[in-house]
């Protein structure tokens, strides 16, 4: 597999893009203030937290929706460098949509309602759905995937 991708340059790049673009979401995650960026103004420091803080909710969930959109980005640009073939991409982006619209509104709710006696599931849900956690655990299933077919394939 190592060598399909190296023979292929849009491949090879998608690995690099997929890789240098997590490690810079992760590497700056304090500082990345879209929401001032969109209104033209500095990015102030973000110092968000699994423990409940006051924060201005439109700029909390702004920030916290592009850097989950972000990762799960990246993580499909590995994927795609893996697995060239559409059907695992496609999965990946119906992971990327659960996520969106299931668990990034569960999280952003119980992170600004701050119901008593949820903050150690705050911070649960938090590096699952800010990290990307679900994409990263793809990958060794579509491999394990893919050589199940391939077992099926070559049996007679």
């Amino acid at each position: 597999m190592l060598r399909q991708i190296l023979r292929s340059p849009k491949r090879l790049l998608l690995l690099l893009v997929g890789c240098l673009g997590l490690f810079l979401v992760y590497f700056f995650q304090h500082y990345l203030d879209f929401y001032h960026l969109f209104q033209g103004k500095a990015p102030q420091e973000l110092n968000y937290s699994s423990d409940f803080i006051e924060v201005d909710p439109r700029v909390f969930s702004v920030n916290k929706v592009i850097r989950y959109l972000l990762n799960d980005l990246f993580a499909m640009a590995l994927i795609s460098a893996l697995f060239p073939q559409g059907r695992y991409v496609r999965f990946a982006l119906f992971v990327l949509m659960f996520g969106l619209f299931i668990l990034v509104p569960i999280y952003l709710w119980l992170y600004l309602s701050q119901p008593v006696g949820f903050s150690s599931l705050i911070g649960h849900l938090h590096r699952l759905v800010m990290n990307p956690v679900l994409m990263m655990l793809l990958i060794p299933a579509f491999f394990y995937q893919k050589r199940l077919i391939e077992e099926q394939v070559q049996e007679p």
